[in-house]
């Protein structure tokens, strides 16, 4: 069975880098999944999201560099910004905890902030 929940963001930054593992692995809690897959989707153009390793404060700049440097174009920077992080991310659920290293965190990237953000996320067993 499948479940549908909504994550709800207040962004206060043109960019931002919010972590929200802590708020999707409260809805795996709250439904009470033991085993199973999460879908965590940002309905935006302008935001995104991503798995990787925890990053540090000394670690931000250089990824706004990166992703600065790559960016194709500069006329709509959020937009391609977004598409280049992607708007979705699968995790496995085993033992009621999404299976993740211990470094690694799931990331809301905004871009075109400060805006109120939704983050869909889809949770099945």
């Amino acid at each position: 069975m499948g479940f549908v929940r909504e994550i709800t963001l207040e962004t206060t930054k043109r960019e931002q880098l919010i972590d929200i593992t802590a708020k999707v692995q409260e809805l795996v809690t709250e439904l009470g999944i033991n085993e199973g897959f999460v879908c965590v989707y940002v309905p935006h153009t302008s935001a995104a999201v991503s798995i990787h390793r925890e990053v540090d404060v000394d670690d931000r700049p250089k990824l706004d560099e990166m992703l600065n440097r790559i960016n194709p174009d500069p006329q709509a920077p959020h937009y391609t910004k977004a598409a280049l992080v992607a708007p979705t991310e699968v995790l496995i659920v085993k033992d009621g905890k999404l299976v993740m290293d211990s470094d690694q965190r799931i990331y809301f990237y905004e871009f075109d902030g400060p805006k109120q953000r939704r983050v869909i996320v889809y949770v099945t067993d």
